[in-house]
């Protein structure tokens, strides 16, 4: 085996499959990089069985072959390389030379033959989406992941696409997030499936501001695919809560807010939350809100903002957290609150979305 291409090439290839690597030692193998040569490409693919990265360079290609290299070692040497194209060469001891204008670096490998088999793509099946809009989307509902391991169905997010609508939800039992595009073409690909919270985040990483990407099904994994690089990763078995349920069907109270200035007395407000329970009030008359928090062995902070509401006056405790997480996402400068009391879920949606997107907050204990 033996290649030549641009730093910067080789870089981003290793950049882009090295957070796929393996970090646990029980298949010493997995934490390589694997490298095959293509008629004028280098295909570089990693994984640790639950989330697999391949990534497509071009390159100079004279003798073709295969070769797994240590991936941290050699991420780092690539790193400090000098900007000048790189020569890859491999030897029948799976000894790996790296030479890059005066600098030559040895480096042993093991053979692809140890190295697992990833599933592959159907070629033309599955359904094409924009990369902005499921990036956009992905953003919008993985906050409200759980990350508890124990209940490992909240550890990812529910996927549907059927027809010409896709969907997204993630929660967490204390917060829901949920979000709904109507797309511009009819898909015969139907997915309802949950995602791991780990693929979506990596998926973050590739995603791009222009172009499409395929999306596929493959057994238990589910596969997403750009030009030159392909995630694949398993499937959360199991059964996703009846998230239509936990929605408020019933609305008392509309309340208009801008967005930067709840966020600002919110985290503002926040400072003097109890650390154990992160406590936020919220108390709503007459085009007025007071935010409140206090921890009595430290102190008590207070900020008035005007909103837009006309009802009956009305008081709300949530986790100040989960408050600053959906600001930080809603997309839009003003947002609304709709409440029933001060017991059920509150429901946060933006004022003008080009999404059907909302966010629902289980209220604390006043």
């Amino acid at each position: 085996m033996n290649f030549s291409c641009k730093k910067s090439d080789l870089l981003h290839g290793v950049q882009t499959v090295f957070n796929a690597v393996s970090s646990r030692n029980t298949l010493p193998i997995l934490s390589n990089i694997l490298f095959e040569t293509g008629k004028d490409s280098i295909k570089l693919s990693a994984t640790d069985l639950e989330v697999s990265i391949i990534c497509t360079i071009p390159a100079m290609i004279s003798a073709q072959g295969s070769i797994t290299i240590p991936a941290k070692k050699f991420s780092d040497i690539v790193r400090e390389l000098p900007d000048k194209d790189i020569n890859v060469k491999v030897t029948d001891n799976n000894l790996i030379t790296l030479n890059c204008d005066k600098s030559i670096f040895k480096i042993n490998g093991l053979p692809k033959d140890e190295y697992p088999v990833l599933p592959k793509t159907k070629g033309d099946d599955g359904a094409n989406f924009s990369q902005t809009l499921l990036l956009d989307m992905i953003r919008k509902v993985i906050f409200s992941v759980s990350t508890d391991e124990t209940r490992y169905v909240l550890n990812g997010v529910l996927m549907v696409l059927e027809n010409d609508i896709m969907r997204m939800v993630s929660t967490d039992g204390h917060r829901l997030s949920f979000i709904e595009q109507k797309l511009s073409t009819t898909t015969s690909q139907k997915i309802n499936n949950i995602i791991p919270a780990k693929a979506l985040q990596e998926l973050i990483k590739i995603l791009s501001s222009e172009g499409e990407l395929n999306i596929q099904l493959n057994e238990n994994q589910i596969i997403f695919s750009t030009p030159d690089i392909t995630l694949m990763s398993r499937l959360i078995d199991g059964q996703f809560p009846n998230y239509e349920q936990v929605i408020p069907k019933k609305v008392e109270k509309k309340i208009n807010c801008s967005t930067d200035k709840y966020l600002s007395a919110t985290r503002r407000v926040a400072l003097m939350a109890s650390d154990k329970s992160n406590s936020v009030k919220y108390m709503f008359s007459q085009n007025q809100m007071l935010v409140t928090a206090n921890t009595p062995e430290i102190g008590e902070a207070q900020e008035e903002m005007e909103v837009d509401y006309l009802g009956d006056s009305i008081t709300v405790a949530y986790n100040a957290k989960y408050i600053l997480d959906v600001m930080k996402n809603l997309g839009t400068d003003e947002f609304i609150l709709e409440l029933t009391s001060n017991l059920n879920p509150g429901v946060f949606k933006p004022k003008t979305d080009q999404y059907n997107y909302l966010c629902v907050i289980m209220p604390m204990r006043i």
